[in-house]
């Protein structure tokens, strides 16, 4: 009896391992050279789609990070200003950069007793420039003017005016010095950042969307670089049509 079950057993088993191995193709098929190009090309749409709508937010991420070093290198200005006795600009006075406490450019070489690492003066949306990040450990701008530039006679612009945004253009019609400016717009951004403009508008629409940080307590902001031009504009123009007088120190 015990022999008989084995028996039936045995050939149960053989049978049932035949039919698996019938079943079972002769060898296992792999992906033809067209179906692997579909399926890169299937994860290269979805990744492609990916990129795109996370773009906003990397940006935005990005520009926290600028802000949070704008902030640190205001505070950095603040307390420079603090241990040189500074002014700060009001409305009408005449003021030299000096008096209100700014270091002398290049100011980077001033503050970074003030500053953590040299890493905060590096925007992390510089890539976007034309060109790249320029080289440098800084890639935030300085706006504002120390003294007489004899560079800009072989333009035509007298040596004390300062150009507005970079603008040599508007040296030559307004040759306005920096003491003037400040006396006319005394929230004057003194450091940009023009990074994000490339983001904002990839097409390089020539109104620069900024970040600054901006007199007259070193505070940050995003604006178009047209603000503070009509804002300038109309003081210079209130100004002469009114008459006003400078009031010095």
């Amino acid at each position: 009896m015990r022999r008989n079950l084995t028996f039936v057993m045995e050939t149960k088993h053989g049978y049932m391992h035949k039919r698996f191995h019938d079943n079972m193709p002769s060898r296992l098929r792999g992906l033809t050279l067209i179906e692997l190009v579909v399926v890169c090309a299937i994860i290269a749409v979805l990744a492609g789609i990916v990129w795109v709508v996370m773009a906003p937010a990397r940006e935005k991420a990005r520009q926290t990070v600028c802000i949070s070093n704008l902030t640190q290198i205001g505070h950095a200005f603040r307390m420079y200003r603090d241990d040189w006795d500074g002014v700060e600009p009001e409305k009408g006075r005449l003021l030299t950069w000096w008096e209100m406490g700014l270091p002398p450019v290049h100011p980077w070489d001033h503050l970074r007793s003030y500053l953590k690492s040299k890493e905060i003066g590096i925007c992390p949306s510089c890539a976007l420039r034309p060109g790249g990040c320029p080289s440098g450990s800084w890639t935030y701008w300085v706006h504002y003017c120390t003294g007489e530039d004899p560079t800009l006679i072989e333009f035509g612009i007298p040596p004390n005016a300062c150009p507005v945004f970079g603008s040599l253009g508007s040296a030559k019609t307004f040759p306005l010095s920096f003491e003037q400016i400040v006396s006319l717009v005394p929230d004057w951004p003194i450091i940009l950042c023009d990074s994000h403009h490339y983001f904002v508008h990839p097409y390089r629409w020539h109104d620069l969307f900024l970040f600054g940080v901006c007199l007259p307590d070193f505070s940050v902001r995003r604006f178009y670089q047209s603000e503070y031009t009509l804002k300038l504009g109309r003081a210079l123009l209130a100004r002469t049509q009114g008459g006003a007088q400078y009031v010095g120190n």
